[in-house]
């Protein structure tokens, strides 16, 4: 079986992260605020992580943060721990991303931060959706989510470099990976000073038993992904089992909590494996935009799917395209599982529509292109070791999947 995410491990990696050093994390830092001509970068154990010592470090507590309901739960939940009120909006009808006048709308007087993000490594004007929010509410700190959009760029200026600060994460499903991991990247010296601060005054240090877990972590993750095992690991993904339910916990859709080692120090062998693998980081983004393209000539006549309109200078870290009939979706998704093809819908919700935020007053009846995309979305494997021939291989199983008698 194709999966749906591998991540793109070498024996350098693994090199890298026995030689793993005190400073390593240190070292990732400057390499990662070079890389992307920041002067700072701030690593922790995931990206959520990052933005929730950005709000208690940056921001008086109690405030709204503005951002999009088509995400990732997880910024809602940091969101909320971090003492803030999320105000969430809706995406737009042709792009997965936030409308930008329904963003704007929502920002007053009360606004503490607004969470820009790429979704899907979609790019966007980010440079003028961000002039706006300034000269709306001057004081409100502007957070870019570029966790899956990495380095894309609109009309050549980096989406990173937009807003006050900016979050990454390191996933094995991201970008490029540290195990888990994330970062915060600013070229101000008081954000910087300040979250830096509260990293290293609240948050603990690894023990050994962590440090053994995410050993084990690395190894599982490359056998799990890798050649015969991928369909044994899509069977206990699929069914009930411990698998799936650790999945399922580490998605936190089920409640608003952050990971119980979200404030721990990002460990000097994740940083190690980040050092490695930002050395092919460019690699990584150009594998997948020749994919996307592979999959944009194959696909581009397939009935009942709609291809998105990827503007120039997106990252393409998750491939999506659409369904016109959303109600086929888990009969398309199991013809691929048959087909040797392991999909996925990465964003199948809103988050105001989750029972753990109905609980809290919210709904989803506001955001009406936001369920829609929820819906209608699939998602294909793109990862950078993804071979022409499979990706090939990933199009003729969906052409298939879709044939008019489907």
């Amino acid at each position: 079986m194709i999966p749906r995410v591998r991540p793109s491990y070498n024996w350098a990696d693994l090199w890298a992260a026995l030689c793993a050093y005190q400073h390593c994390v240190e070292q990732f830092e400057d390499a990662l605020a070079a890389y992307f001509g920041r002067l700072h970068a701030i690593a922790f154990p995931y990206g959520r992580s990052a933005l929730y010592a950005c709000l208690r470090a940056c921001s008086p507590v109690g405030g709204e943060v503005v951002q999009p309901a088509y995400n990732c739960v997880v910024v809602a939940h940091a969101t909320m721990l971090a003492g803030y009120q999320p105000l969430f909006v809706d995406a737009q009808a042709t792009s997965p991303n936030q409308d930008p006048e329904a963003m704007l709308s929502r920002i007053g007087a009360g606004t503490a931060a607004v969470i820009p993000t790429s979704i899907f490594g979609m790019s966007f004007d980010a440079a003028a959706l961000c002039a706006e929010i300034r000269r709306r509410n001057p004081r409100a700190l502007i957070i870019m989510d570029c966790c899956q959009c990495f380095d894309a760029h609109w009309q050549g200026e980096p989406l990173i470099a937009q807003g006050d600060a900016a979050l990454l994460a390191f996933g094995i499903g991201k970008p490029m990976t540290t195990l888990y991991g994330g970062a915060l990247l600013t070229d101000r010296d008081d954000i910087a000073g300040a979250v830096r601060h509260y990293r290293d005054t609240t948050f603990q240090q690894p023990t050994r038993w962590a440090k053994l877990q995410r050993w084990v972590y690395f190894f599982a993750s490359w056998l799990a992904l890798s050649g015969p095992f991928v369909t044994w690991t899509d069977r206990f993904e699929s069914a009930a089992t411990p698998l799936r339910r650790y999945l399922l916990t580490l998605r936190a859709r089920e409640a608003i909590r952050l990971p119980v080692d979200s404030e721990v120090q990002m460990m000097s062998m994740a940083a190690a494996i980040g050092l490695s693998q930002l050395q092919r980081a460019g690699y990584f983004t150009r594998r997948r935009h020749e994919i996307a393209k592979l999959y944009e000539r194959a696909l581009q006549d397939v009935p009942h799917l709609t291809l998105l309109a990827w503007p120039e200078g997106s990252s393409y870290a998750i491939y999506a395209a659409r369904l016109s009939k959303p109600v086929s979706r888990p009969q398309v998704l199991e013809a691929w599982r048959r087909g040797g093809v392991q999909g996925d819908t990465v964003l199948n919700y809103v988050v105001p529509g989750l029972a753990c935020y109905r609980a809290q007053r919210y709904g989803d009846t506001t955001f009406p292109h936001a369920m829609s995309w929820a819906e209608s979305v699939l998602n294909l494997p793109n990862h950078p070791s993804l071979p022409d021939a499979q990706a090939l291989q990933c199009a003729q199983v969906v052409r298939q999947s879709l044939a008019p008698e489907v």
